[in-house]
């Protein structure tokens, strides 16, 4: 399972946005793969693409990706260790949804992130402490 950050989303539904062409470049390796979006990815990606073409775009691309909706956000047993993912990692000011997807690459061993943050190879770790799988580890920003 392939766990799709923001910035992915983003870049795949704007022509002009900067990663558009490694977005576009890392789906074409990465078809037949399922994918999953988080409640935040969506929520944020949709803060961040302005004007109705702009999201129709982003629409189109959730549906072409055809991704799995997460459910296992919606437990708190699951909040409280996202919390304290943010706890360890404060200094460098994630966000809830990093702390998500961390925290869902630690409990699910073969779920990789598809992101270009780079703090996801450099930095940040799982909830367990193990290094997060990204699907496509040749870039970062």
């Amino acid at each position: 399972m392939i766990l799709v950050d923001t910035n992915v989303l983003v870049a795949l539904a704007d022509p002009r946005d900067g990663l558009n062409a490694r977005a576009v470049a890392d789906l074409r390796r990465l078809v037949g793969r399922p994918m999953m979006l988080t409640q935040g990815v969506l929520m944020e990606a949709f803060a961040l693409v302005a004007g109705r073409s702009a999201r129709a775009r982003l629409r189109a691309v959730i549906e072409s990706l055809d991704p799995h909706p997460c459910a296992v956000e919606a437990d708190r047993d699951f909040w409280l260790e996202a919390f304290a993912w943010l706890e360890r990692y404060a200094e460098h000011d994630p966000d809830w949804t990093d702390a998500v997807l961390a925290v869902l690459a630690g409990r699910f061993r073969k779920w990789s992130v598809w992101t270009f943050d780079r703090e996801f190879t450099t930095l940040w770790r799982s909830s367990n402490g193990s290094v997060i799988p990204l699907a496509v580890t040749n870039h970062g920003k």
